[in-house]
C-alpha cells in the first residue's frame, strides 16, 4: 500500500482478517467482485456500477462492497511508482476493503497540496503521497430482483495526525436506477517550508504563523446512474470545504462502462472546480475549472486473474497497468 504508518497497517490487516475468517468468504462467484458478471449479467453492487473497481467504488461510497463475495487483491502499477494495493473480502451480505484512500485520483477528491509541489510531481508524474489508509465496511440490509438497498461506514487514519475519521454512507437500486450518499470527516498536515500563497503573495508560514498547517474538514459525496444490461452510467459529485482554500472544492464525474464477453470498458469525465493552480505544460496557471478525461479496459483472463490498463488514473496523463486476483 502506498503509505502509512506500519503500526496502524498492521492493526487493519488484523481486523480484516479477523472480518474475512469470520464470514468464511472463500465463495466461486467471480460475479460478486465486480461491477458485471461477464456476459452482462446484473450488477452486484447498488449504485456507481459504471466505476473499474471495487477500491474506487468504495472509495465514492463504502456500502458498495456490501455484496463482495470471496476474497480479492486489487493491484495497480505507474512506472516510477509504488505499487498500489487493496485488500476486499466479503460474503455476499457483508463487504470489507482496506486501501489507501483516493485522493488527488481521477475518481478521488482534490486534496490540500502546495502548488509548487504538485508542478514538480506533475513533471515527473510521481503520484500524490498518500499516507492515509482506508477501511470499508458494507452490508445489504434489502435484495432482490427490483430493489437493493446497502449501507456502509468507513474509517480513515492520517499517521500525521493520529486520528481516525468515521464516514456513514448508504446506496439503493431501483430497477435500473440507483443512487448513493456518503459523508465523512477527513484531515490533513502539509509541512509549509518556504512556499508563498499564490493568491495572497504572502509566505505560508507567516500567514499561519507555524511549519506546518492542519485542518479537520468535511467531504460529501453522491452519485445518481443507471444500468441497462451491459451499459452503465453515472454522475458523481464529490464536495469539499477546506479552510485553506478560499472557496469549496468540487469534483463532478461521468462514468460509463461496457462490457462484452471477458471484456470490460471504461470510459470517464472529470471537471473539477477548485483554487488549486492548473498544471498545463509545465507552467501553473490560475484556472478554477480543470478537466480531465480516464479510459480504461480490463480483461477477465480466467477465474482468477483479471489485467487492466488505464488511462489518466493518478491525474498525470499516464499508463498504469492492473492485476486483480481473486480466491
Amino acid at each position: 500500500m502506498n503509505c502509512c504508518d506500519r503500526g496502524q497497517v498492521i492493526k487493519f490487516l488484523f481486523l480484516f482478517l479477523f472480518i474475512s475468517l469470520y464470514q468464511n468468504a472463500y465463495g466461486d462467484d467471480l460475479c460478486e467482485f465486480f461491477m458485471y458478471c461477464p456476459g452482462g449479467r446484473s450488477s452486484s453492487r447498488s449504485s456507481a456500477q459504471s466505476l473499474p473497481n471495487s477500491a474506487t467504488a468504495a472509495g465514492l461510497n463504502p456500502s458498495n462492497i456490501a455484496k463482495v463475495k470471496g476474497f480479492g487483491i486489487e493491484s495497480i502499477y505507474q512506472p516510477g511508482n509504488n505499487p498500489t494495493l487493496g485488500l476486499v473480502t466479503g460474503n455476499g451480505k457483508v463487504g470489507a476493503l482496506i486501501s489507501p484512500t483516493q485522493e488527488n485520483t481521477f475518481f478521488g477528491n482534490r486534496a490540500i497540496e502546495i502548488d509548487e509541489i504538485y508542478a514538480v510531481r506533475r513533471t515527473d508524474k510521481k503520484q500524490f503521497k498518500n499516507k492515509k489508509l482506508s477501511l470499508s465496511l458494507g452490508a445489504s440490509l434489502y435484495s432482490s430482483k427490483m430493489v437493493n438497498l446497502d449501507i456502509g461506514v468507513s474509517a480513515k487514519r492520517n499517521p500525521d495526525v493520529k486520528k481516525i475519521n468515521p464516514g456513514f454512507a448508504a446506496s439503493a437500486r431501483f430497477s435500473i436506477f440507483n443512487f448513493g450518499f456518503y459523508y465523512t470527516n477527513d484531515d490533513a498536515k502539509i509541512e509549509l517550508g518556504n512556499y508563498i500563497n499564490p493568491y495572497t503573495g504572502i509566505p505560508y508560514t507567516v500567514f499561519y504563523n507555524s511549519p506546518t498547517y492542519t485542518e479537520k474538514y468535511k467531504m460529501l459525496t453522491y452519485t445518481v446512474g443507471v444500468q441497462l444490461n451491459s451499459f452503465s452510467v453515472d454522475i458523481g459529485h464529490i464536495k469539499t470545504k477546506y479552510d485553506f482554500y478560499p472557496e469549496e472544492t468540487l469534483v463532478q464525474l461521468l462514468s460509463l462502462s461496457y462490457t462484452r464477453k471477458k471484456w470490460l470498458f471504461n470510459l470517464a469525465f472529470r471537471t473539477e472546480y477548485s483554487s488549486n493552480l492548473h498544471y498545463d505544460q509545465g507552467a501553473l496557471l490560475q484556472q478554477r475549472k480543470k478537466s480531465d478525461v480516464y479510459y480504461g479496459v480490463q480483461y477477465l483472463y480466467n477465474k482468477h486473474i483479471m489485467l487492466g490498463l488505464a488511462y489518466n488514473n493518478f491525474l498525470l496523463k499516464e499508463l498504469s497497468g492492473s492485476l486483480t486476483l481473486f480466491f
